[in-house]
């Protein structure tokens, strides 16, 4: 039995500000099967629809089934401030939290073999993850990641072409909701595919004359990895997987 699940389901679809039909569509489930559980005619989902669900809500299966995340969600009113005077200068509390107080964490998809500058297991890297981090929100915020954590996935780095900002084998963040070609941000590391290879590469916007994209390696040695430009149309070609958040390099 899960004590929450049903009304969490209920409360995540409205804070997020869908309905379950289109929820069923975005996590590949059937509504009838979504119905059953959300009426609560199906009591113990199989692992495969939670696992759906909590994924797409950037929790933990045991957050979606055994927490009341509307309360969790919900601020407790302060009581006995006093009423704060025109020109007063205000110190909001602190709070110092136990060590069994822990925020509760978010589940980011790991994909091990899964790696930027080779072909290796891109078909279905979206699908079927190899692992699960389950990280603290704050760290994320620590590490400069600013991505939604529902679209973040982890692959790693293959080779020297972006050194040193990411060195070979290193985890890589990426923000997969950041893939419109209309929207590039100019001078961030995007992830795409290209004649079947999964790639890694500085995107450079010029609109002198027309819109063009210098690919560039952060690596120095350009004779190696020389800049690459492309026009509009080419980069309609190229499949863009996200953006690229933050990468833990490892020496």
């Amino acid at each position: 039995m899960y004590p929450f699940l049903k009304n969490n389901i209920e409360y995540l679809i409205e804070k997020h500000g869908t309905n379950s039909n289109k929820l069923a569509k975005d996590i590949g489930m059937s509504q009838a099967t979504l119905f059953r559980i959300i009426s609560g005619v199906t009591k113990e989902p199989k692992r495969e629809a939670l696992d759906a669900l909590s994924n797409w809500a950037g929790i933990t299966i045991t957050e979606l089934t055994d927490v009341d995340l509307k309360q969790l969600d919900e601020k407790p009113e302060a009581q006995g401030e006093a009423p704060q005077k025109k020109g007063d200068i205000y110190i909001s509390p602190i709070e110092f939290r136990s060590a069994e107080a822990k925020r509760f964490n978010v589940r980011i998809p790991v994909y091990k073999d899964v790696k930027a500058s080779c072909g290796n297991g891109i078909e279905n890297f979206l699908e079927d993850p190899s692992e699960y981090l389950d990280i603290d929100p704050y760290i994320l915020k620590i590490l400069g990641i600013q991505a939604k954590p529902e679209n973040l996935k982890i692959i790693y780095s293959d080779e020297y072409s972006m050194w040193p900002t990411v060195a070979p084998n290193s985890p890589l963040f990426i923000d997969v909701a950041d893939k419109d070609p209309d929207t590039l941000k100019s001078g961030c590391v995007y992830v795409f595919t290209h004649n079947h290879e999964l790639r890694m590469k500085r995107f450079f916007v010029s609109y002198a004359g027309g819109k063009t994209v210098r690919l560039a390696s952060d690596n120095p040695d350009k004779i190696r990895y020389p800049d690459e430009f492309i026009t509009n149309e080419q980069l309609n070609e190229i499949n863009l997987v996200g953006r690229l958040e933050t990468a833990l390099v490892k020496p």
